[in-house]
């Protein structure tokens, strides 16, 4: 989750227009291209507060020169943010009342964490890549339709992530940005070719022998199930280290059904 608070006290000394400018980008991340973790807040004090030019309400209200952002749009953006019980004054309040990355949005900030410090889109966009990747295995479960656009963990792999644990979980996430980086750059549609994929792409992908395939108890043990309820086999695996990544591709998507130590073949067992 990712929360962003309305700073009181950085609006304190902004003029009309930078209040204008902030609240346009404000107006877009949270109406136009909210995401799903995002949780943007305010303290309903703000209303009151004294700013360059006069009270916030009213600079907000009638003095933006916006006719449309300020009749129609503001109103909208204010109702979807939700209200605190009580002001936030400094980060070490912030972080104790929300979890888990917290930031202060405004514009005018002093003696404070500048990396939490959110003015406009720019600076959201660097905060949220920041953090977005910092994950434990159960976070990294949670978020992992955010982390990826083309890849898809089958819910096997859930209980993979939690047996490998925090250990190999950054060379997990390497391979698997890997992967999906390739799908969107190269594969737009027909078949999925892996040598292509290791040629652009540090991958190392490669299928089984025709031996350990057409023995029934090492295909069974690379059927995992997808999402739809169908049981498929998962031939085609990423080499990295102790750990294999099993996938099936199929539609423009990756699905992986399994990771974690290399699976017995006729040669391996």
């Amino acid at each position: 989750m990712f929360n962003y608070y309305l700073f009181n006290k950085s609006y304190a000394t902004a003029n009309t227009k930078s209040i204008e400018d902030n609240l346009r980008d404000l107006n877009d991340l949270v109406v136009d291209e909210k995401k799903e973790d995002d949780s943007f807040l305010l303290h309903n004090s703000i209303w009151d507060l004294e700013t360059a030019d006069g009270n916030f309400a009213d600079v907000v209200f009638s003095k933006l020169e916006d006719e449309q952002l300020r009749m129609t749009v503001l109103p909208r953006l204010f109702q979807s943010i939700e209200s605190v019980a009580t002001e936030i004054v400094s980060f070490e309040q912030f972080d104790s009342e929300h979890k888990i990355y917290n930031a202060f949005y405004g514009i005018n900030f002093s003696k404070l964490d500048l990396s939490r410090c959110i003015t406009n889109k720019v600076a959201y966009k660097t905060f949220r890549e920041k953090y977005l990747w910092e994950v434990t295995p159960a976070s990294f479960w949670e978020r992992r339709k955010i982390l990826f656009s083309t890849i898809i963990l089958c819910d096997s792999v859930q209980s993979d992530i939690q047996a490998i644990g925090g250990t190999y979980l950054s060379q997990i996430i390497v391979k698997l940005k890997e992967l999906d980086k390739y799908v969107k750059n190269y594969w737009k549609e027909g078949k999925f070719i892996h040598d292509d994929a290791n040629a652009k792409a540090p991958l190392n992908i490669s299928g089984e022998s025709y031996k350990t395939m057409s023995q029934a108890k090492y295909k069974n043990l690379r059927m995992f199930s997808m999402p739809d309820g169908r049981r498929e086999c998962f031939e085609l695996h990423i080499k990295t280290g102790n750990l294999r990544f099993h996938f099936l591709p199929e539609n423009g998507n990756i699905y992986v059904g399994y990771i974690g130590k290399h699976l017995d073949t006729d040669r391996f067992n």
